[in-house]
């Protein structure tokens, strides 16, 4: 029989359920919003609007005022976009759509002389109750609160338009709202050229810290009173936009404020983020991923993406925030270890795709892809320029584009402005190739020459996990120790499928007893197995999987294992179930549910660790686990 792996559940493993049930994480990720009109990067309308917002969230009604401030043009009539629901009208006249598709109608409108429009309108607003926020449009309007953003189209929108706004919040008692930017006596102002305009009102409990000349107010929006939870996520706020400020320059908002979210979502916004009740109170959160989204507000909310050449801003955030905290904790070459496990997990099927087509996370692999090749290649080129190059160009693109458009290209130019090198290869073979390289030792011999030196050979392999064409152009660390305890350090240049390499030392040395080939994964690159922990990621990322149950299990507990191989049946296109008296597969995953197992027998004494089994605990590694207080998953792989 020819496994690929073995993986073992003993118990219910309780955490592992809740993962994959979908419960939300703080990632950086945030909502999907109107796409803007294709035009040159850096370029973008303004279009002004002064807002009068009323909220009725007992008939779940918005009624709206908005003078539009439009850029002077030809005269002609301009197109504007709103929410289906609304009746719109124009000087006291109700207006007519001229088309609409999907809820959401195109009117034309005449513009006065002065190029402003002043438009009425008011209607029901539907709530989506439960948000599965990777792949749907959220909206909430009703007496539990309110969240508007562009997908809402509950503002006049106009093709290829970016807005600024001042905005009067009539509200119930009680209730509190939100927006991006500045807050006035009446509601919220921001001046700077947006890419939507987001509302939140609610009974929130808010917390603010004290009002420093030039300097963003921290404040946190929760759903009930927690002042010790508050002053943690104060204290963060500005510990963090300080540490940003001085890497990357000034931090674009009046305020950044943290809001307990209706859903348990994570998601980034301009001036704020929405955190789940949860996920906001775990207690890593505070440094993981909440530095993840007050970072956006650099990258992704200060410099806006132009996503024709896919979406920087997410690899970059994850760089700078998620791995600069692992860094500086000395866990980095960890994080980027995993990182690159992922990718070999989720991605190197058919599931891999070119950087530059990356938009937005929705799955395993478009965040192996858009978060984790992303990051590496910023790490790859922080390798490459150094330190001081790499963050003087991060600083000198959030000068040149802030509250701009820019891709990857304008990425790339600064970058090579700032360096004078040219890195269009670079960029080229992470952005337009799909895949990576796989790198393997093919030779390293120490031999003694007629003259007294001895001369090292190293030959290196470059293989490729999906991915065509040439080999990849490739800064390959390797680590050289010699049986004395002598290390010698290089950086290989590998353009080749195979490449030989040799060093002379006129003194005697030690044998080498060790070559490491990029041992802290500073390259992307698929790991090879021996390098990365046993994970549970191949559980969801290889086919075929067979799920094995027992016959012997209890009735109620065969039902859990029932709907746990259901659960990671979604998306699998050849997964099957089976009892354990039936003959296992050839190839492929085998999921053992449950310690009563019968094709556990002499199986766990294959285990390269310590592992033993009885009715009522398991032992690993001398430690002992009591079943039923204790749920267990064991991989194991052939070889």
């Amino acid at each position: 029989m020819k496994l690929l792996n073995v993986l073992l559940f003993l118990g219910l493993p309780a955490l592992l359920l809740a993962g994959v049930a979908g419960c939300g994480q703080s990632d950086g990720g945030s909502p999907k919003v109107m796409p803007e009109k294709s035009m040159k990067a850096g370029t973008a309308l303004l279009v002004q609007h002064q807002l009068k917002v009323t909220i009725h969230p007992e008939s779940n009604e918005l009624e709206v005022s908005d003078e539009l401030q439009l850029p002077k043009g030809n005269g002609e009539p301009v197109s504007v976009y709103l929410n289906s629901v609304f009746q719109l009208s124009v000087d006291g006249q109700v207006i007519e759509p001229q088309s609409t598709v999907s809820g959401v109608s195109r009117y034309q409108l005449a513009v006065d002389d002065k190029h402003s429009l002043v438009l009425n309108y008011k209607g029901r607003l539907a709530s989506t109750p439960d948000c599965s926020w990777l792949v749907q449009a959220c909206l909430r309007l009703d007496e539990g609160g309110v969240f508007l953003d562009g997908n809402s189209h509950w503002y006049p929108h106009i093709e290829g338009a970016q807005h600024s706004f001042s905005m009067e919040v009539v509200l119930p008692d009680d209730w509190v709202s939100l927006s991006q930017g500045a807050q006035t006596n009446s509601g919220w102002e921001e001046k700077q050229p947006q890419r939507t305009i987001y509302l939140l009102a609610g009974k929130f409990k808010v917390y603010q810290s004290e009002e420093k000349a030039d300097q963003p107010r921290a404040m946190v929006y929760l759903q009930g009173d927690d002042p010790e939870l508050a002053a943690r996520y104060l204290k963060a706020t500005e510990q963090y936009i300080s540490e940003y400020s001085r890497l990357f320059g000034d931090y674009p908002y009046a305020k950044f404020a943290t809001v307990e979210s209706f859903w348990e979502t994570g998601w980034g916004m301009p001036s704020f983020t929405l955190l789940g009740s949860r996920v906001m109170r775990f207690p890593f959160i505070l440094h993981s991923s909440f530095p993840h989204e007050i970072l956006h507000n650099w990258w992704g909310n200060g410099v806006y993406v132009d996503s024709r050449e896919g979406n920087w801003s997410e690899g970059l955030t994850a760089y700078l925030a998620d791995h600069r905290n692992k860094q500086v904790k000395g866990e980095g070459m960890n994080y980027r270890r995993d990182t690159l496990q992922k990718y070999a997990a989720f991605a190197t099927g058919g599931d891999d795709f070119p950087l530059n087509q990356f938009r937005s996370r929705h799955d395993r692999a478009t965040q192996a892809v858009g978060y984790g090749k992303s990051l590496m290649l910023f790490h790859m080129l922080r390798k490459k320029l150094g330190d001081e190059l790499f963050f003087k160009s991060l600083r000198d693109f959030y000068q040149t584009y802030q509250f701009k458009r820019a891709g990857f290209d304008e990425l790339k130019t600064v970058f090579e402005r700032s360096s004078g090198e040219d890195l269009a290869v670079f960029f080229d073979q992470w952005l337009n190739r799909s895949g990576a390289p796989v790198l393997s030792l093919q030779d390293a011999t120490l031999k003694p020459l007629d003259d007294g030196q001895q001369q090292l050979n190293l030959a290196l392999h470059q293989g490729q996990a999906n991915a065509a064409g040439k080999p990849f152009i490739l800064d390959v660390p390797v680590v050289i120790q010699f049986e004395d305890g002598n290390t010698q350090r290089e950086t290989l240049m590998l353009t080749q499928q195979q490449q030989s390499y040799e060093w002379l030392f006129s003194k005697p040395v030690k044998p080498v007893i060790r070559v490491s080939i990029d041992p802290a994964f500073d390259v992307f690159r698929v790991p090879d197995v021996r390098e990365v922990p046993p994970a549970l990621n191949v559980l969801f990322s290889r086919e075929p999987k067979t799920f094995v149950l027992s016959r012997q299990v209890p009735a109620g507990m065969e039902l859990v294992w029932d709907d746990f191989a259901e659960t990671f049946s979604y998306g699998q296109k050849n997964m099957k179930v089976q009892y354990d008296d039936e003959a296992l597969p050839d190839d492929g995953i085998v999921v053992l549910l449950g310690g009563d197992n019968a094709m556990l027998s002499g199986l766990l004494d294959r285990a390269k660790q310590p592992f033993k089994l009885t009715e009522t605990a398991y032992s690993l590694n001398s430690m002992n686990y009591t079943c039923g207080l204790h749920s267990l998953a064991l991989t194991l792989q052939a070889g």
